[in-house]
């Protein structure tokens, strides 16, 4: 992992400032307004590496949405690239949004014909395109720009580093929390303001509110092939997926396999979790919450901005995950991610890309950006909401959140994860069966895809 430079803070903002963009594209929402400008202003995004006027390049940057399509485009990535064009006037960035079944494809054939973007969003899987050399490695821009890497969380660099080199530079951090229903929760006769504090207190309230419904309202609801949040209950009885070296999927072990029964309880013996015949469809677990037929779900922090978007006066309570008898935060264990940018290594403009990169980390930018999307900050000196009790909870809750593997087999993994865990909750295999051909399966593939 990168080590911090020495220069200070100060400077950083300096000389990676930006400050205003692509007119045409939409006004931000009001939750999106960038924050005060740090010092520098334009003149600091300028000296920063853009090409002089009159010479404007242009940089392809893709990123896969996050919210309905169009809309990110519009209400999030215009108005910040918006600033950063006004501040760079010799540098245009051509956004494209990459639709996440798309993604996968589109990235690897575009890369391995040396037409990928100049600037790209990456995820788990962005290994796969560092060991074909398709990434630029970031050590000698960051050591020319004294860019300092100790503005992030240390544990958001470690999905950016690739065999002790950094690749890309984080940009978004998220992860899921428990959300409920103050209404449902009052009327099943709790407290609506108290979250479950244990598995065993989740179990309680699931079935208070369940017995309350009359068959039309659950305790809880997951999506039945959802590879983030059904592949937690595992981790919070003391299991873990894989060994520390990465090499073997161990989610069979006694502990794991305590939550995989919890979890099959929730759906077979106590019947609290709406079924997954049900939940599988329209209007889908979210919809189903937000229309008042579910207790509770755990989620992406990005829900909250969905379901009070679509139902502002929806009673919503969001706090850490229920913990399991595993200690803590492995107890109370959610899912996690770290979303970077990358500099393809075919880039023609590099440096203007890398001047990109470092405009679109500066405070201002995130707040526009990433705040704007309702994930969470990668820095801990800025905190995009803080007059967001819900939002300002689920910053809290990183502390609980577990990252994948970043491995170039990670899609391949998911895809047996997420139908092995399917097919116990629709109540087709045993959850003992589904788990040991998911584990045989995972291992085929990192034998396969490793060497191992």
């Amino acid at each position: 992992m990168q080590q911090p430079t020495s220069l200070s803070r100060r400077a950083f903002l300096i000389r990676s400032a930006a400050v205003a963009g692509l007119a045409t594209v939409g006004s931000a929402l009001a939750a999106c307004a960038p924050a005060t400008a740090p010092s520098g202003g334009a003149e600091a995004g300028a000296e920063a590496g853009a090409a002089p006027a009159g010479e404007a390049i242009t940089l392809t940057m893709w990123k896969g949405p996050h919210k309905p399509a169009g809309d990110e485009t519009a209400q999030c990535a215009g108005p910040t690239l918006a600033k950063f064009e006004e501040a760079n006037p010799g540098i245009k960035v051509e956004f494209t949004e990459v639709p996440w079944g798309q993604y996968n494809e589109k990235f690897t054939a575009a890369f391995a014909s040396n037409t990928g973007p100049d600037v790209s969003y990456q995820t788990e899987s962005f290994p796969r395109f560092v060991n074909a050399g398709q990434i630029l490695a970031l050590t000698d821009l960051i050591e020319a720009s004294s860019f300092n890497t100790g503005f992030f969380y240390e544990r958001a660099l470690g999905p950016a580093t690739y065999d002790g080199t950094l690749y890309a530079l984080p940009w978004i951090i998220g992860g899921s929390n428990l959300f409920w229903n103050k209404d449902l929760f009052e009327q099943a006769g709790l407290d609506p303001d108290a979250a479950p504090d244990t598995v065993e207190d989740f179990l309680a309230a699931a079935k208070a509110i369940t017995d309350m419904g009359g068959g039309e309202i659950y305790g809880f609801a997951s999506t039945p092939k959802d590879s983030h949040e059904n592949s937690q209950w595992p981790r919070r009885f003391g299991g873990q997926w894989f060994n520390d070296e990465v090499t073997e999927c161990i989610v069979n072990s006694p502990e794991a396999m305590e939550g995989w029964r919890f979890l099959n309880a929730l759906y077979h013996e106590h019947q609290v979790a709406m079924p997954g015949a049900i939940s599988g469809q329209e209007p889908g677990v979210t919809g189903y919450f937000r229309d008042g037929k579910v207790g509770m779900i755990t989620a992406q922090n990005t829900t909250a901005n969905t379901i009070r978007s679509e139902s502002p006066d929806f009673p919503l309570g969001a706090a850490r995950m229920a913990k399991g008898p595993a200690d803590e935060p492995l107890g109370r264990a959610c899912y996690g991610g770290v979303g970077m940018l990358a500099i393809a290594q075919a880039s023609a403009h590099p440096q203007e890309a890398w001047t990109l990169a470092q405009n679109l980390v500066t405070p201002e930018m995130l707040t526009s950006w990433i705040g704007c999307l309702g994930f969470m900050s990668v820095s801990p000196e800025v905190n995009y909401y803080p007059d967001d009790e819900i939002l300002s909870t689920a910053q809290e809750t990183l502390q609980y959140t577990y990252f994948w593997p970043y491995r170039s087999w990670v899609f391949k993994f998911w895809d047996i994860e997420s139908t092995g865990i399917e097919s116990f909750i629709l109540g087709l295999t045993p959850v003992e069966e589904a788990v040991e051909t998911m584990v045989v399966q995972i291992n085929d593939v990192i034998r396969s895809e490793e060497g191992a």
